[in-house]
């Protein structure tokens, strides 16, 4: 009886082992998310990408002013 107490112990802390590490993971992904964004608009002030490939990456329109909303991004 003991042996079937502790194996179900071990499952209940597995799972929230498992719960708890997506946890995490959902909590992060918006961070990266932004700085990815960060990254991006660096590297075009620093000319190592073009507009229209920080154009396609960040999904703005075309009429929009890249460096302005680089601005917006870096002061954020």
């Amino acid at each position: 009886m003991r042996s079937n107490i502790r194996s179900n112990i071990r499952m209940a802390t597995n799972i929230l082992l498992v719960i708890g590490t997506f946890t995490i993971a959902l909590k992060i992904s918006p961070i990266a998310e932004s700085y990815q964004k960060k990254n991006l608009c660096i590297k075009y002030l620093k000319h190592q990408i073009d507009r229209d490939m920080l154009i396609k990456r960040l999904k703005i329109v075309k009429q929009a002013n890249p460096s302005s909303v680089c601005d917006f991004i870096l002061k954020s």
